[in-house]
């Protein structure tokens, strides 16, 4: 069982951020995604304090930075803020990890049932553009890529249901979907030829035309973490 008091060594943070010009994007955007690959991949284990001045010194970026960065994080789940302490790695188990896929199974599944099938022909390209584009991704390398094509894939797939309070209840939950690779690096599973293929079957069973069949589908694709 995880101890989230104790720490191992000291992590070495991979401290080089690019130019922002590089990604058109910012510094913070640049330290969100780099401590997100660090916790992801346990290199920042669950419960460590998250010490702004000396996160600012590894980056060599301001402290006003890496607090909205770490605020960001927060509202992902990724960390939490504890008062007095500031903030630390948030502890996820492998029962947490399912309870979430649990919640997007039903959300989605709910939507299936409102979702026109089998999907239009554009529709169907779209999901399977972003599916095809997974391949060759490696997780944590290029794990900020595989998060992004997995949240459109989602996304695209229960924006094509007419139930707006349902979309706006999956919106308020997107974030941890970011969570549902934990176990895949747990497991050491590096390569996301299994996460394309895996989602690619999702769209198999929005081309069938039977909402049950989706449904199933998707079932299986987030309880795999079990």
């Amino acid at each position: 069982m995880t101890n989230r008091s104790s720490h191992r060594a000291e992590p070495t943070l991979e401290r080089t951020l690019a130019p922002p010009t590089a990604r058109r994007d910012t510094l913070v955007d640049q330290v969100v995604r780099r401590l997100r690959r660090e916790i992801t991949r346990g290199t920042l284990d669950p419960g460590r304090h998250l010490v702004e001045t000396r996160l600012a010194e590894d980056f060599s970026v301001s402290r006003g930075t890496i607090r909205e960065a770490l605020t960001r994080l927060a509202s992902t789940g990724l960390v939490e803020f504890v008062a007095g302490s500031g903030h630390r790695v948030r502890y996820f188990s492998d029962g947490d990890v399912v309870e979430i896929g649990e919640v997007f199974a039903a959300l989605e599944g709910r939507a299936a049932l409102h979702t026109q099938l089998p999907l239009e022909a554009s529709i169907a390209r779209e999901l399977r553009d972003i599916a095809e584009r997974m391949r060759g991704l490696r997780v944590p390398d290029d794990l900020d890529e595989l998060l992004e094509l997995d949240r459109s894939f989602h996304a695209t797939l229960m924006g094509h249901q007419p139930r707006s309070k349902l979309f706006d209840a999956w919106k308020s939950q997107e974030p941890l979907l970011s969570l549902m690779v934990i176990p895949l690096l747990r497991r050491g599973h590096s390569a996301s030829q299994d996460h394309a293929a895996r989602h690619l079957l999702l769209l198999d069973a929005a081309m069938s035309g039977e909402a049950s069949k989706l449904i199933e589908a998707l079932e299986d694709h987030y309880h795999q973490h079990e």
